[in-house]
């Protein structure tokens, strides 16, 4: 985004070139009876109002950062005091939480990382025990498979049973309902 002086010598640049339009005849004339105001073409009024209100706003720009900065020291100032003060009244402890708090919400937070996760299935549920689950069963889904391993106190999801269905030699069909069914031969 342009800066505030930027605006300013660009719409102080657009009157310009309409003034000189107007004195190089584009304009019409008018008799000379009329005062110069009423003589300003359309184009240099905008221009001229233009430049007044981005002067103006540049002028508010510099005065809201100069309070920020004000600000700023403010609240450095009171940090510092309540670390002196946190030091002070042996509770230190205390005003360090207070001090840490703010300084860990100024700062961007990192994500951590996440921990690598290991097995996440048993290592007792193996592909000979859906083997055993599908003789129990059956024909049946990844999910029935998995409900009768957990029951029987080994939890386990039904896409570990998708994997160890196919290690322990089961062959897959699509059933009426959608779902993929599991059988042994």
């Amino acid at each position: 985004m342009p800066s505030g002086t930027s605006l300013c010598r660009a719409a102080r640049r657009l009157a310009a070139v309409a003034k000189k339009k107007e004195n190089d005849g584009i304009m019409l004339q008018v008799d000379s009876a009329s005062t110069s105001a009423e003589r300003q073409s359309p184009l240099v009024l905008a221009a001229q109002r233009l430049v007044g209100r981005i002067e103006g706003l540049v002028l508010e720009v510099a005065k809201l950062r100069a309070d920020n900065a004000a600000l700023r020291r403010e609240v450095r100032d009171a940090v510092a005091l309540l670390e002196t003060a946190g030091s002070a009244s042996g509770n230190g402890r205390r005003a360090a939480r207070a001090t840490t708090a703010v300084r860990s919400a100024s700062r961007r937070r990192r994500r951590r990382a996440h921990a690598p996760k290991g097995r996440a299935t048993p290592a007792e549920v193996t592909a000979d025990v859906v083997r055993a689950v599908l003789v129990k069963l059956g024909e049946s889904t990844a999910a029935e498979i998995a409900a009768e391993i957990t029951s029987a106190g080994a939890p386990v999801g039904g896409r570990a049973v998708r994997f160890l269905a196919e290690r322990a030699g089961a062959t897959t069909r699509v059933g009426e309902d959608g779902q993929r069914r599991y059988r042994l031969g």
